[in-house]
Parts: structure tokens; C-alpha cells; sequence
């Protein structure tokens, strides 16, 4: 049986043995008339590549003298995470049986290296001469196949999510769809879209700097604050003051509130309007969170750091730990993505997906997946990181008036010039 069809009850998923072949088919619907789409395949090739890119991720945002930077990476003051001094991505090239092409991108800022060797090394003789009925039933045995050794997280988990994302992406240039009409959920064509972070160095400038957004039909913004809950009201109360066309402000504090600072954070953020508060503890703070949530205050909003179904499971049992799930497709896939939005529409949790750093493959995966979303939130937007490809990645996807377009364009909606990647090669297969 087509284990899809746990995941994606419609379309419907059939599957059956034919020469002992596992061959699964989605049925969807184009206009009134109902086609069948085979979604079964066998890798015949994968190519990754390490690039990097001119500028920070986090640009002039937040950094000062006592920042500290490495060369490659850098630290900023008040926050744990390392980031990389200059944005660094790893993109993958899946080639099926077929002939059929597709791109992948996962969420890996860090060490994009030790991706592309997982990719170019261990998965191919792994998947070597195995059918399988659909990306899914991939991630599943890749899963497996190093599950009881404790990869649970981590590298392996982030090469299942690129190649898933490059499956996906082939299988819908094969047959001709957009891989959101395969996806067994109403499509939203439009999203409205938030800004990842008002990224200019100064009070001053980020406020002329969201004032230039709003002007364009921006409506939503995201700040970044360290664990000093009054200096993060400050300049929340600055920034309200000074662009007052941004009507929802979510508030993101990286993992670093500690002891009274949740219960502090929580209210006062919520007093001034913030619709969440996001990564509010450290990551694996199960209890610390279900506390938190006991607290009144802003809603907290967490999920960039779960790559699996598996590890979700745990927040959406028992006591309740959060209100706002954002999972990040670069890290889940778009397969195991989907089962964990499952997991949390099933406890009765909103969603709206992380937008971390990433080329426009790894944005179109995650507006793919956007497009099937309830849409209860906005959905966050890393506008600095959209044209980093230069011409070397055409996107079907368009911002514009505070809104993403969603093409029609088959499999993610993008076309990519390898050879014009070339100027941004680290290293390749």
C-alpha cells in the first residue's frame, strides 16, 4: 500500500505492485477534468553545490563593537547562534531514470559543505536501483535507514530535505504541475507576506526603512531582540510610533529569554498588540514552554528547529506548549513538512511557515508549501535574500503590494541555469 496516502487523502493516492514495481498515482483535478498523475520514480543522479554570496544575512542589523566575527562566521551580542559572515547556501540537482529534473534547497547556513558530501557520498549508493511511489516513501527510507544509529536531527536530516524538496520539483516538471496542485489541499494563488527583520543599523533607519515597505503595501513586520525584554519594548515602541502603516508585529527573541524574562516578555509584548512572540526559550524546553503558555500575554509561536514528525510529536500531546507552528521547509522537507502541519492543525494549532536563509529555490519550496496553508497568518519574507542568484534563478513566484503570486508553473515554478551558478561555487559534486 501507498504510504502517501496516510499523508495526502486527496488527491487520491492508489498504489500497487506491477513487476515488482511500487507505482503510486495522485489524481487531481485541472478545470472539471480529473488526471492521473504518476508520481513513482528512480534517482538516477544527484548533484549538489556549496555557494556563497556576496553580504551578511543579517546585513548592519544588530551589529556593533562588541560583535565578533571569525571570518566565516560571527556572533552577535545577546544572541547563542552562530551565523555565517556571509550567506552561504548548499542547492541540490536530482536527475531521475527518466531523464527529469529538479531542484532542492534545504535550510543549511551553516556547514553547507558537510551536506553536499552526505549527498555526493552516502544517499546515492543508498538509493541506488530502489522505486519509489513518492517523495515521501524517499524521506521514509532514508529516515530509516539511519533512525536506530540516532540521526534524528541535524545534517542527515537536512540532506532528506533538500533531495525531498528536488524530487518534488522533478516529479512536477515531468508532468507538467505545479507541485502545489499535488499536494492534496486547496491552493491559495495569493499570500500575503511579512518582513523578516527591518535590517538597518540604526532606530532611525529602520523606521525610513519600513516606511519605504509600507509605501510598496507592506502590512506586517518581524523584529529580532536579545533577552533584554526593555530594550526589545523600546524599540517596538519606537518602531510603532514611527511606521504605523506595519499593522502586525511579531516579535522573535532567538531562544534567549531566561527565568522571569518568559513571563515578563510574554506580557508585555502581548499588552503592545505583538501577534506572537516567537523562539522564546531554548529550543528543547518542553516544560519551560508549556509554562510560558500558562502565562497571559503574546501568543508564542515556535517550530524552526523541528525537522521531523517525530520530534514534533511531543509538543502536540498532552499540556499545550504553543499557539503558532512554524515549520521550515528547508529543514522538514516538503513531506515531512506536511505531516507535521498535520500534527498541528489535529491540536488545534494556527501555523504559518519559517522563512530562514536561503536562495529563491529554497523560497519557492517554502511558498509551495505556504500556498497550501490555512491561511491564518502572514507568511515571513526574507526580501534580501531573493536576488542572491542573480539571473541564474528565475522564479515563478513574484512579491508585490505585501503579496506573493503563486505561478503555474510546473514543479516549483523555477528554472535554474547550472552554469550560471558558477560565479558563486564553493564546491560542486
Amino acid at each position: 500500500m501507498c504510504r502517501a496516502g496516510m499523508l495526502l487523502p486527496v488527491p487520491v493516492f492508489s498504489g500497487q505492485l506491477e513487476n515488482h514495481t511500487i507505482i503510486c498515482r495522485v489524481h487531481i483535478f485541472r478545470g472539471d477534468m480529473k488526471t492521473t498523475i504518476d508520481t513513482s520514480f528512480q534517482i538516477k543522479k544527484i548533484e549538489s553545490w556549496h555557494l556563497k554570496f556576496d553580504g551578511g544575512y543579517w546585513e548592519d542589523y544588530k551589529r556593533d563593537a562588541d560583535s565578533v566575527e571569525t571570518g566565516r562566521f560571527e556572533f552577535h551580542p545577546g544572541w547563542q547562534t552562530v551565523y555565517a559572515s556571509q550567506v552561504e547556501v548548499a542547492v541540490t540537482r536530482v536527475t531521475l531514470a527518466d531523464g527529469s529534473q529538479g531542484w532542492g534547497e534545504p535550510n543549511c547556513t551553516i556547514g553547507p559543505e558537510v551536506y553536499c558530501l552526505i549527498l555526493d557520498n552516502l544517499v546515492p549508493e543508498m538509493v541506488a536501483g530502489h522505486e519509489f511511489g513518492t517523495p515521501m516513501q524517499l524521506w521514509d527510507f532514508l529516515y530509516d535507514a539511519q533512525r536506530g544509529r540516532g540521526y534524528h536531527s541535524g545534517f542527515w536530516l537536512d540532506a532528506l530535505a533538500g533531495l525531498d524538496i528536488a524530487v518534488w520539483d522533478a516529479i512536477g516538471n515531468r508532468e507538467k504541475t505545479p507541485v502545489h496542485a499535488m499536494l492534496g489541499r486547496d491552493v491559495r494563488k495569493t499570500i500575503p507576506a511579512y518582513l523578516s527583520g527591518i535590517r538597518r543599523a540604526t532606530i532611525e533607519e529602520r523606521i525610513d526603512y519600513g516606511n519605504e515597505w509600507v509605501d510598496g503595501g507592506l502590512t506586517g513586520a518581524k523584529i529580532f531582540l536579545n533577552g533584554d525584554v526593555n530594550d526589545g519594548l523600546k524599540e517596538l515602541e519606537a518602531l510603532k510610533a514611527g511606521v504605523p502603516g506595519i499593522e502586525k508585529w511579531m516579535v522573535d527573541v532567538l531562544w534567549m529569554l531566561r527565568g522571569d524574562n518568559g513571563p515578563a516578555a510574554k506580557q508585555a509584548f502581548g499588552d503592545m498588540g505583538a501577534i506572537f512572540l516567537e523562539c522564546p526559550l531554548q529550543s528543547e524546553d518542553l516544560d519551560g514552554h508549556r509554562a510560558l503558555w500558562q502565562e497571559p500575554g503574546a501568543p508564542l509561536a515556535l517550530g524552526e528547529h523541528f525537522r521531523t514528525s517525530y520530534q514534533f510529536h511531543d509538543w502536540v500531546s498532552g499540556d499545550r506548549a504553543l499557539d503558532v507552528y512554524q515549520p521550515d521547509i528547508g529543514r522538514t522537507g516538503i513531506s515531512d513538512g506536511l505531516r507535521q502541519l498535520d500534527q498541528a492543525w489535529n491540536a488545534g494549532l494556527d501555523a504559518t511557515i519559517h522563512m530562514g536563509s536561503g536562495s529563491a529555490i529554497f523560497q519557492a519550496a517554502t511558498f509551495t508549501v505556504s500556498s497550501v496553508c490555512k491561511p491564518t497568518h502572514l507568511q515571513e519574507y526574507q526580501a534580501g535574500l531573493t536576488d542572491k542568484t542573480g539571473d541564474s534563478v528565475d522564479t515563478g513566484w513574484v512579491y508585490a503590494d505585501g503579496v506573493i503570486s503563486i505561478s503555474d508553473r510546473p514543479g516549483l515554478g523555477i528554472s535554474v541555469q547550472a552554469d550560471e551558478l558558477e560565479q558563486f561555487v564553493v564546491r560542486k559534486s
